[in-house]
């Protein structure tokens, strides 16, 4: 038999974007707009939900003997995913009761402390528990049918409104990426593309208030004709202007992975116009200035076209998001890797607006080459920040295991 839970109070915000109820001092619960739940923290433990119905689990480890925590990130099977369905629905209906009897309810919205009243709460509950009953399953198939899976997106556009204009990726060579090796490569024409937003944006319905931004899918945007994206841009701009309007924040705008190959196609006046209809920012993985490195990753071109497309992107008004892979090569190319990418970065045309992603590898079964530790590849990056002099840019770590959309 269950112990019935019990809180000391029950504190529900909603933001422009969100939902949450802390059921003090037990749990946090996340919902978007449409009553999605989005994630569950609970006794240290962090487990999020996707719009896929994938479910990750979270959580920092400190040990003894290492310098950094260490990121515990788990897939939920699908018997898992079902007993996080009923421990959300169980932890409602406990606080459901627990207003209902006297437990303090305190209610903010956007900042601003209103009066808190069980019956509202038992309103809102009572809603959140019908997604709970009915979209759980039927959500995830729903986007199925919208979107291709989404292998990935940059750690800064997460909650984006994700528009595929393209399908896969044109290479979709490269021995560390596994995200699109089962989807032939096509660019949407403009038609499949409208009707693809339209069902993206009564998919989200109110939840599409606390998406930030547009990304334009998938792995490289770009590889679709000028005369295709600008309008297309300039379209979207125009249609959400809350998303594609830079914020306070920095967010807000369309943005895209791009490809130094793909990019010198693009003639400066294509780009710039693809800046002045909103695009904020391309990101490219350049992961290593070791051109020996990168054919054996079959990473297209070298360096310098690397740089060369930075330099184009930025002239154009674009800004970089600039992604190094750590723990490339392994052991056996460590010192060239991080002296080569060292350099390449000390050279790039970084500054404000700008991030640099370090992305450590994740090891295949049969890794090509003795792999770095965790703890090596934090150092490599360690290694590799402090010979590249910050300009204003901002610098962060992109594990591809979080990534939920």
């Amino acid at each position: 038999m269950s112990v019935p839970v019990t809180f000391e109070s029950i504190t529900w915000g909603e933001t422009a974007g969100s939902t949450s109820l802390i059921l003090s001092p037990r749990a946090t619960l996340g919902f978007d707009l449409a009553g999605r739940p989005t994630g569950l923290y609970e006794n240290g433990l962090y487990t999020a939900r996707g719009l896929d119905g994938r479910c990750l689990e979270k959580k920092w480890i400190w040990e003894p003997g290492r310098r950094d925590a260490r990121r515990h990130i788990r897939p939920l099977s699908p018997t898992e995913r079902e007993a996080l369905r009923g421990r959300i629905e169980h932890l409602l209906d406990e606080a459901r009761n627990a207003a209902r009897t006297g437990t303090p309810v305190r209610r903010f919205v956007r900042g601003q402390e209103r009066p808190g009243r069980a019956d509202e709460l038992a309103e809102r509950i009572e809603t959140l528990t019908v997604f709970l009953k009915a979209g759980w399953e039927e959500e995830p198939r729903r986007f199925a049918e919208i979107w291709n899976p989404i292998g990935i997106l940059p750690p800064d556009q997460y909650l984006s409104l994700v528009i595929q204009v393209a399908e896969g990726c044109a290479w979709n060579q490269c021995t560390f990426c596994d995200f699109y090796a089962a989807r032939p490569f096509r660019i949407r024409g403009r038609e499949e593309i409208d009707r693809h937003t339209n069902a993206a944006v009564n998919f989200f319905g109110a939840g599409l208030e606390g998406r930030c931004a547009i990304f334009l899918g998938d792995a490289n945007a770009l590889q679709a004709p000028p005369a295709l994206l600008i309008p297309l841009a300039e379209s979207l701009a125009a249609r959400f202007p809350r998303l594609a309007r830079p914020q306070v924040d920095g967010v807000g705008g369309l943005y895209a992975f791009a490809e130094a190959a793909r990019t010198a196609a693009w003639s400066p006046s294509e780009l710039g116009a693809l800046a002045a209809a909103g695009f904020r920012r391309a990101y490219l993985g350049i992961e290593t200035g070791d051109d020996a490195l990168r054919r054996r990753l079959r990473k297209p071109g070298a360096a310098k076209d690397a740089l060369r497309a930075m330099e184009k992107l930025k002239s154009a008004g674009i800004h970089l998001g600039v992604i190094v892979l750590l723990g490339a090569g392994g052991r056996d190319f460590a010192a060239g890797h991080a002296r080569a990418t060292a350099d390449l970065l000390t050279r790039a045309p970084l500054g404000p607006g700008d991030f640099v992603y370090f992305s450590p590898l994740v090891e295949t079964e049969n890794p090509a080459f003795p792999p770095l530790t965790e703890d090596e590849k934090a150092d490599q990056r360690r290694w590799i920040e402090e010979r590249v002099a910050p300009r204003g840019e901002r610098r962060a770590l992109y594990d591809i295991r979080e990534f939920l959309y």
